[in-house]
């Protein structure tokens, strides 16, 4: 019986933990629809938003290149969390999430996921996401302490 790499069963393992928390979030046409922003050309204006840094969103090349929406960055009734954009600019501006090909600031999203999903000292072990929808400023602040000082 044939074991992969351990290297590429990592790889493998963490595509499909991806794969599997990304089907839980939405696509770019639910949040357009939630907020009302399908143009009338057909254009998925959460696609703008998202490169405007005001959503964050994470890209997935299977089953089809697309990107997926977290759903703990929205409040109960579809908007995004006050605050989200401010923290969104933090974690880029300051943090060593890699940057596209272009220089431009954006990235795939996941390692954004990843500071927001792991439990944080400054936030009292909660987890940025969790603490989103309590405290978005406590959420900034945590992200500035942190950044600024590993900078």
């Amino acid at each position: 019986m044939d074991t992969l790499d351990p290297k590429l069963q990592i790889q493998s393992d963490t595509a499909a933990q991806r794969e599997a928390l990304a089907a839980e979030w939405l696509s770019g046409a639910q949040v357009s629809a939630r907020l009302g922003l399908i143009s009338p050309h057909g254009d998925n204006d959460a696609t703008q938003l998202r490169r405007q840094g005001k959503l964050l969103a994470v890209y997935m090349a299977q089953p089809v290149p697309c990107y997926r929406y977290p759903t703990w960055q929205f409040r109960a009734e579809g908007l995004p969390i006050d605050g989200l954009a401010d923290i969104l600019r933090v974690l880029r501006n300051l943090g060593s999430f890699e940057r596209e090909p272009d220089g431009l600031a954006r990235t795939t999203g996941w390692g954004e996921v990843e500071w927001f999903l792991s439990p944080h000292a400054l936030l009292d072990e909660r987890s940025p996401a969790e603490e989103l929808a309590i405290s978005p400023e406590r959420v900034l602040q945590a992200a500035r302490t942190e950044l600024e000082c590993e900078g």
